[in-house]
């Protein structure tokens, strides 16, 4: 049955979770994203690829959005990568409804010394946090705002980014770290899912996202403290719509906050109705949240990330797993150290998951020959 809905625009630096949610949803969808896999480009009515994120302006972002548009009124949403491009929030013509966070809101949480400022108003926990390099180094990390998938994360001692005035720098918390996925309307919110992040294993990106599991139980009290703070940021900074936040759990059990995502975030590919999810988002971007609340008991479930080991070239017999998602089409180059593929699987414990996934990664590179062999 034909949508009549406006289309969706989806710009992200990988939009396939919510095309394809948007498409569940009965929505038509415009995508325009670096990546362009086999899914997204099923789901997407139009695509239109995208540079690597760091090398596109806001300026040329809004003229590839209009080539997607064709002047068409359409509904935006924005993913992964608008925290390094936000300000193309303030400059969207008028055939263009943002569903999602504004750029007031957007700059509130991701100008560091903003941030931090408003977590110490309210009391919040957060590690060490200074904006001058700290003399000694040991056990500082080195940060960036407009950073996502824990690639922006660096031992400072070891460090090699320019330091600007997004840079920050925090001390090491050793623990256990996660997610708190939740709807928001502006000024209230509501807690969805509480998912554990595991980082990879690459030496040169020691804090790369590497799974996500759900559900994490976590004690009452901190499920308390995270409801807690992400009624007061949103109250204060008008947060609209899914967006995540970032903690860690000391081995001490302290709980500490570290970031909100402004946006959709992969850990809502855990959830159980996608297309249900999405249309929630909608909602709570136009000030409905649902009631009763939607948080219920998820099946385990684990997303987890497979990098490339090598540069490589997809074929064009590759015979992807099931549970494989974001398949490069044909004929991509893929280098080291850049995602293939996610996977996503549900078991009945984390073990089994961990089987799954290694079983996952070994027949793709069974099949995935170093360029030049």
């Amino acid at each position: 049955m034909q949508s009549q809905h406006k289309p969706v625009l989806i710009f992200a630096q990988s939009g396939r979770f919510l095309a394809q949610s948007a498409t569940q949803a009965g929505y038509r969808v415009w995508v325009a994203d670096c990546f362009g896999d086999q899914e997204t480009l099923i789901a997407a009515e139009r695509w239109q690829q995208l540079p690597p994120l760091s090398e596109l302006s806001s300026h040329e972002l809004l003229s590839l959005l209009l080539m997607v548009t064709q002047g068409e009124e359409c509904m935006l949403i924005c993913g992964s990568g608008i925290e390094s491009l936000y300000s193309i929030l303030n400059q969207l013509p008028s055939t263009i409804q943002l569903l999602g966070n504004s750029f007031d809101t957007v700059h509130a949480i991701k100008t560091p010394r903003l941030f931090f400022k408003l977590l110490a108003r309210h009391k919040l926990s957060v590690p060490e946090t200074v904006f001058e390099t700290p003399e000694n180094s040991v056990d500082w990390l080195v940060k960036s705002a407009l950073g996502m998938g824990g690639n922006h994360i660096q031992h400072l001692n070891s460090a090699q980014s320019n330091i600007n005035p997004l840079t920050y720098f925090q001390k090491m918390i050793f623990g256990s770290t996660g997610s708190a996925l939740f709807l928001a309307n502006g000024t209230h919110s509501q807690l969805i899912s509480i998912n554990k992040q595991n980082v990879s294993e690459d030496q040169h990106s020691p804090f790369q996202l590497g799974s996500i599991e759900t559900p994490w139980l976590i004690s009452a009290q901190h499920k308390k403290e995270i409801e807690s703070a992400i009624n007061d940021i949103t109250l204060e900074t008008g947060l609209l719509g899914l967006n995540s936040l970032d903690f860690i759990i000391s081995e001490q059990g302290k709980l500490y906050l570290l970031e909100v995502n402004p946006r959709p975030s992969a850990s809502a590919e855990l959830t159980k109705n996608k297309a249900i999810l999405f249309q929630h988002h909608i909602n709570a971007c136009q000030g409905s949240l649902p009631s009763p609340s939607i948080m219920q008991s998820i099946d385990n479930a684990s997303l987890y990330y497979i990098y490339a080991t090598h540069d490589l070239t997809i074929p064009h017999n590759m015979d992807w797993p099931i549970e494989c998602h974001d398949r490069p089409v044909p004929l991509s180059l893929i280098h080291k150290g850049e995602p293939i593929c996610t996977a996503l699987v549900s078991v009945k414990n984390k073990e089994s998951a961990k089987e799954l996934h290694s079983y996952i990664e070994q027949k793709l590179f069974k099949q995935l020959s170093p360029l030049g062999t």
